[in-house]
């Protein structure tokens, strides 16, 4: 018989929102990206086609891809390294 996976509520309220917001403010930077109408949905089906987890980390994937074509250098940044 398999081995049931214990399953754990989701942290709710304004507690767990601090700890999600502090964990994120310490460990990613908010960027903004303006694109053409039409053009963010073709990226999220490009994205999902391509087996990304998730449309961001597609985002991020291209944007590594275009730096190491432009500097000829891995873009790295230490903690949290994907």
């Amino acid at each position: 018989m398999a081995e049931e996976k214990k399953k754990y509520p989701t942290p709710r309220g304004a507690a767990a929102t601090a700890a999600k917001n502090k964990y994120r403010a310490g460990n990613y930077d908010r960027m903004e990206l303006a694109v053409p109408k039409g053009m963010k949905e073709a990226v999220r089906a490009a994205a999902a086609q391509a087996g990304y987890s998730s449309f961001n980390s597609y985002i991020v994937a291209a944007v590594r891809e275009k730096y190491l074509r432009d500097t000829g250098e891995e873009m790295t940044w230490g903690k949290g390294e994907e």
